[in-house]
């Protein structure tokens, strides 16, 4: 390092200055604990055919400490994104094709792994009814039999992208009712169907990719993207993530259950003393997301009674994932057509994409 950690300290104390949340740790370069565990088998996952972003090299230093006189913004470096999952999720590339993928270090104790491996076998992966995120690949960890890796492909939380017509949002919900279907067709709980564990593909939708810790940027610098209406480029897929509370039961097993909640704490059961169904548990889960959406959005109210029936407080009625699909189904090929917004649309802009705009997304910046 051409700086002496004077002038470096110097810079900080500048940097400060202007940007009174910069973190020393930021920029001294000091990584976390989590983002050390990659650093640690970076070389090792290279040879296995992923590469990490940069800062996780070993030999890493920041690139705003490399040049002539030290940059204090920071900030104009991809190089100073750190990851908030720490040594639990993180990016990287596949040598071989330049395909984008998430690594999850998972402890091996845990039902995830299997859960996981079973769902993306050959004959449920050839299911098209199977709306899991596929299993890529599984990395064993040298000397440390505790955890393993899940390679998965980088996806993109469903609702980032705004849906412009209730059709786009019906098809959404089809795929993540068939795919919690078939999980429990399987006698397979989620256990946590909720929000932030549903996502789309993003390949058609932003061609050049987003970046996987601020995903409303192309390069995790520039902010607004490049990104197609999903109307425009149907049909996309969408995937359930995360079997951390997932459960595979073998026939004529006990599937009452009393564990760990997910991100819904609304769910009824979680207050009561006594163990309770977990599948109607995934029912209720994904139909407050529905219900969530409709709160969001203006025009999805068609599915308000698909999203109520689906949480009604006693488990017994609530309506079923098939029940639910058929409800859906009904929903008049007319009304589909109608065009939804985000309730924080602005009124000026809502004017702009419906009558000045051939391409909504050109106009749109988000």
């Amino acid at each position: 390092m051409p700086f002496s950690q004077e002038e470096i300290e110097e810079a900080y104390q500048q940097a400060t200055s202007e940007s009174s949340n910069l973190k020393r740790e930021l920029f001294f370069g000091i990584l976390n604990d989590g983002e050390q565990f990659w650093v640690d088998i970076q070389p090792f996952l290279l040879s296995r055919g992923y590469r990490l972003r940069p800062r996780y090299d070993p030999e890493w230093t920041p690139p705003w400490l490399l040049g002539s006189t030290i940059n204090t913004d920071v900030y104009d470096f991809e190089e100073a994104l750190s990851l908030f999952n720490g040594r639990h999720l993180i990016d990287a590339v596949r040598v071989s094709d330049g395909y984008r993928v998430v690594l999850k270090s998972i402890d091996t104790s845990r039902e995830e792994i299997p859960v996981a491996q079973f769902l993306s076998t050959p004959e449920l992966r050839s299911d098209p009814r199977n709306h899991t995120v596929p299993i890529l690949d599984m990395v064993l960890l040298p000397n440390d039999d505790s955890r393993a890796l899940l390679v998965m492909p980088q996806l993109l939380h469903f609702n980032t992208l705004p849906f412009l017509y209730l059709k786009e949002f019906t098809d959404a919900v089809r795929q993540f009712l068939e795919g919690l279907d078939f999980m429990h067709q399987h006698n397979t709980i989620h256990g946590d169907a909720c929000y932030f564990n549903l996502m789309v593909d993003p390949s058609k939708l932003v061609p050049r990719g987003v970046h996987f810790i601020k995903p409303r940027t192309h390069d995790g610098l520039t902010r607004g993207l490049e990104w197609n209406a999903r109307s425009s480029v149907g049909p996309l897929k969408y995937y359930f993530i995360d079997f951390g509370l997932s459960a595979h039961y073998l026939p004529g097993q006990d599937i009452m259950f009393e564990g760990p909640y997910g991100q819904d704490r609304t769910v009824p059961e979680h207050s009561l003393p006594e163990p309770y169904d977990s599948f109607k548990v995934d029912i209720f889960q994904l139909g407050n997301v529905i219900k969530r959406m409709i709160d969001e959005y203006d025009g999805l109210e068609p599915l308000l009674p698909i999203a109520l029936g689906m949480t009604r407080k006693n488990p017994q009625d609530r309506m079923s994932l098939r029940e639910a699909l058929e409800r859906l189904d009904q929903v008049p090929k007319k009304v589909l057509k109608r065009r939804v917004w985000k309730q924080t649309t602005p009124t000026d802009i809502r004017f702009v994409v419906q009558f000045c705009c051939a391409n909504p997304t050109a106009c749109w910046v988000l």
